[in-house]
Parts: C-alpha cells; sequence; structure tokens
C-alpha cells in the first residue's frame, strides 16, 4: 500500500541540519544526485567559487526496513557547494549532508580518480511502531567516511557510516560500482550498477532483532541478527536537462533484496525493497 506522507516539512527541517556530496557545473557526474547513485565527484570546465541547485522532488520508499508498506513524500531540493581547481571542496545538499573533501588526486590526462571525503548526514534505515510491542528505530545522525575511485566510465565508492544520534546506533558499510555514461549530445547522464551493504551487530539488531522483552510484548519469536551481510542490489540513475533551460530532470531508482540473517527475522514482510527518486532543479 502506497501513502502519502506529510512528514515532508520535518525531513526537510532534518535535511537542511544535515546533508552531503557532489553537484554538476559543465559535467552532470558532479551532481549530488549522481554522486547519490555511487558517481563520485568528477571535475568539469567552469567557474570556481560557491554554486548553488535548488528544486523539489519525490521519494517513494518503504515506511520501515522490510516492510510492505511504502509512503510517499515530496522534499526540497538544494545543493550549495564550493568548487576551486581540482573539483568541489567543500558540500551541503540533499541527500548526503554536510561535508568536504580530505584528499582529490585526478589525472586529467586519463581520467583515473581517487578521492576521499567525510560528512555528518541523515540516515533514513528506521524501524516504525506497525507492529506494537517492538522498540522503534528513528533517523539516524550518521558521521561518513567515503573512498572514491575510479576513470571515465567506471567508478567504485566505499561509504562507512557510524550513528552518532539516537537512530540505530551501530555502523555499517555501503559498497557500490558504476557504469556512466552520456545521454544525447545536451548533457544527459547515466549510471547504473550494483550496491552491497554490510553491518556490524548494533546496527542490524536495531532493525531485524527481536528482544526478549519485545517477543513478550509482539508475540514475534526471539531473534538476533548479528552482524553480517544486509542487502544486495542494483541502482540506477538517468539525468536529462529540460529543453534549453537551466532546469534539470534526474532519476534516481534502487531495487535491493535483503539477505542472510536480515532477511530471515520475522519483521520482515517483503525482502525485496525498492527506492524511487524523481527531482526538478535549477541551477543559479
Amino acid at each position: 500500500m502506497l501513502r502519502f506522507c506529510p512528514v515532508s516539512l520535518i525531513l526537510s527541517a532534518l535535511l537542511l541540519t544535515l546533508a552531503l556530496v557532489p553537484v554538476s557545473r559543465a559535467q552532470p557526474p558532479e551532481s549530488s544526485k549522481a554522486a547519490a547513485a555511487g558517481v563520485p565527484e568528477q571535475r568539469g570546465a567552469g567557474p570556481t567559487g560557491w554554486q548553488t541547485e535548488l528544486g523539489i522532488g519525490v521519494i517513494v520508499n518503504p515506511e520501515s526496513v522490510g516492510g510492505a508498506d511504502y509512503r510517499l513524500f515530496p522534499v526540497p531540493y538544494f545543493d550549495f557547494r564550493y568548487l576551486d581547481d581540482k573539483g568541489t571542496r567543500f558540500f551541503a545538499n540533499i541527500p548526503q549532508g554536510i561535508g568536504g573533501y580530505l584528499h582529490r588526486n585526478r589525472d586529467f590526462t586519463s581520467g583515473r580518480f581517487f578521492n576521499i571525503a567525510a560528512s555528518i548526514a541523515p540516515g533514513f534505515n528506521v524501524r516504525n511502531d506497525d507492529i506494537p510491542g517492538l522498540k522503534e528505530v528513528n533517523i539516524a545522525t550518521e558521521a561518513r567516511l567515503s573512498v572514491e575511485t575510479g576513470g571515465r566510465q567506471w567508478t567504485a565508492n566505499a561509504t562507512l557510516a557510524q550513528d552518532i544520534g539516537s537512530g540505530h546506533e551501530g555502523m555499517y558499510l555501503d559498497l557500490s560500482a558504476a557504469r556512466r555514461g552520456r545521454v544525447g549530445s545536451a548533457g544527459g547522464f547515466y549510471a547504473v550498477g550494483p550496491v552491497l551493504r554490510l553491518g556490524d551487530s548494533s546496527y542490524k539488531d536495531s532493525l531485524f532483532a527481536i528482544t526478549p522483552a519485545e517477543s513478550v510484548s509482539s508475540g514475534l519469536p526471539q531473534y538476533t541478527a548479528g552482524a553480517g551481510l544486509e542487502r544486495l542490489g542494483l541502482q540506477g540513475l538517468l539525468t536529462l536537462p529540460v529543453g534549453q533551460s537551466r532546469w534539470r530532470w534526474t532519476g534516481i531508482a534502487r531495487a535491493s533484496r535483503l539477505i542472510d540473517n536480515a532477511a530471515d527475522s520475522p519483521v520482515v514482510e517483503d525482502k525485496t525493497q525498492l527506492f524511487v527518486l524523481m527531482s526538478i532543479t535549477r541551477r543559479f
């Protein structure tokens, strides 16, 4: 069942407080939306200094990790970043948070690069109160360290995230790779590739475990998820200019499958988890 969720104002306030990653100016790979799909920072020709991108988007994702019900909610989109001769140095955007690059190395001849970024960002893996008796897991405040590498057509990313707030209170590692390329001659861009997530015991147990007390109150059997694999999936991005204007349409879609002991949890209603983001933005 798809539900409209007016929570967008609350989420927007959180995202305005917490935000991170790369946007484009001349080259679409620098889009924060592209970075969210596993496409690391690239440097395009263009002026240095601060850049701004504003717009609106809509997100569809599960109400709870492993849940079968989905929520649809609009979110304002913003991206602020400072660029120098190496590309993005600092950033504040949706969906990846507030942060900057600690190291940037790029060979302009071969296109190969190696970057390290750090940020504070929101984590949206939650467990809601759909099942009475289970402890809720709220939106996390995560400290993240990302390593990006690749070339002109392929990229790879590893992001380590630790909750420092009151969410899942654990740590997870996201691994992704992407094949990317241009669409048409007007600045269109695509990226597609696999994604994999591993979590420690605190992270996975917060979302998938059932404690003895929760078992009594919910009627579900006790369960311990433990550390290990959580999900494997495929993610794609398509971004296209709107005519000859400064507006751009972007879509991100991800389909992942809960695996290992995460998939066996009694709280999981659907092992297949979908995520869709569509936005229209304008660069200023």
